[in-house]
């Protein structure tokens, strides 16, 4: 069976696009056969910051919004197939995760425990004429959950280990990490958002420097870390809290940056040392939160956008007690796992973790989509 699992981040970048090998059995194995990446362009990408940054938008521009990701994801799926030489008739089903443009787990200043993931599955279904998998994570928030980490289902299907203690470490817009207990069940997985991942850094090189992000970290590596500043975001209570726990772009955001900003230059720090300081604060998060919330650790598996970033990778290698590799395919991961979330909605199998999320339940994940005609009344 093959299927096609479709990711875009709170990076805000494009669209990935995985086609996935699923071979059926007492335990299934999920192999990826193709990938490919689709950036957004300039005009549909600053449409969803808009957004995504809670400034003003009409409700006329969201909902055009929602079909013109709805496209993207068209165009990724098509340039899939052709790389891939795979006909959509070959295809089972498209899971795809949708674009978050708001999440917001925790009730407060009189708004509901929400999340809004842009892209209509209808406008695959209709260009491809298979089932669409999407909305994954309001159900998990319908019984309490934070919809959030969502990954660590098919991490624990990919990666447990009977020998190793194994922290998966993403790091994309967010941050997020699995622990995989060595010998472990589902109810042993912890998991969480360790906090800022590429989205401060990204923001910063936007406004201070006029580029998408820092390429390989170059920039971050030729500045300084102001420690000062450094300690004080160290000391969010965010990073204290125990799981279960999310966070997102509702947390590091335009404001948040801004007064990063102002208190390095009140330092005398110039644009380079800011970038510095944000990445370190990413890595310095991610080593925190091992240090204070996770037990011992043997091997560290990174993937996302933020493996790129050489002055965070080697920051992470110099500050762990332990092994860190990247994940062959880092790039993929996210999409792949959202295909094997999408093979367990259609076989009825609940792909939450109530330890992880802080759902009352388990529940199946996922809306499906389905515009095969079946017949007439």
């Amino acid at each position: 069976m093959l299927a096609i699992g479709l990711m875009s981040g709170t990076s805000l970048d494009g669209v990935d696009a995985c086609l996935v090998d699923i071979k059926k059995g007492k335990k299934c194995k999920f192999n990826i056969v193709h990938f490919t990446y689709v950036p957004y362009d300039k005009e549909l990408k600053n449409k969803i910051l808009k957004v995504a940054t809670n400034k003003p938008c009409t409700v006329q521009c969201i909902c055009s919004l929602n079909v013109e990701i709805s496209k993207a994801y068209v165009s990724a799926v098509k340039k899939l197939l052709k790389d891939s030489k795979v006909k959509i008739n070959d295809v089972e089903f498209i899971a795809m995760h949708g674009q978050t443009v708001w999440h917001n787990p925790d009730s407060r200043d009189n708004y509901e425990s929400s999340t809004l993931q842009l892209g209509d599955p209808s406008v695959l279904a209709a260009a491809f004429g298979c089932k669409v998998i999407s909305n994954f994570r309001t159900m998990d928030m319908a019984y309490g959950g934070s919809g959030a980490p969502l990954v660590p289902f098919a991490n624990y299907v990919l990666y447990s280990s009977k020998k190793e203690n194994i922290a998966l470490q993403n790091i994309g817009g967010i941050s997020n990490v699995t622990y995989l207990k060595k010998n472990g069940t589902l109810k042993d997985i912890v998991a969480f958002d360790t906090g800022p991942g590429n989205m401060l850094i990204d923001a910063a090189m936007r406004r201070l420097f006029r580029k998408d992000y820092d390429d390989c970290g170059k920039i971050a590596k030729r500045g300084r870390v102001v420690e000062e500043v450094l300690q004080e975001l160290l000391n969010d209570p965010y990073l204290y809290q125990l799981p279960p726990k999310s966070t997102g772009r509702e947390k590091y955001n335009d404001a948040l940056l801004s007064e990063i900003i102002l208190k390095i230059r009140g330092l005398g720090g110039s644009d380079t040392d800011i970038i510095t300081t944000l990445a370190a604060y990413t890595a310095d998060c991610i080593v925190l939160s091992y240090e204070k919330l996770l037990p011992k650790i043997d091997r560290v598996i990174m993937s996302g956008g933020g493996v790129f970033n050489q002055f965070i990778m080697e920051r992470l290698t110099n500050k762990l007690p332990c092994i860190v590799e990247k994940e062959k395919n880092y790039e993929s991961l996210e999409a792949f796992s959202f295909a094997i979330l999408g093979y367990y909605t259609l076989q009825g199998v609940a792909t939450n973790v109530p330890s992880v999320t802080g759902a009352s339940k388990p529940c199946i994940l996922g809306n499906i989509t389905n515009p095969i005609i079946r017949g007439e009344i």
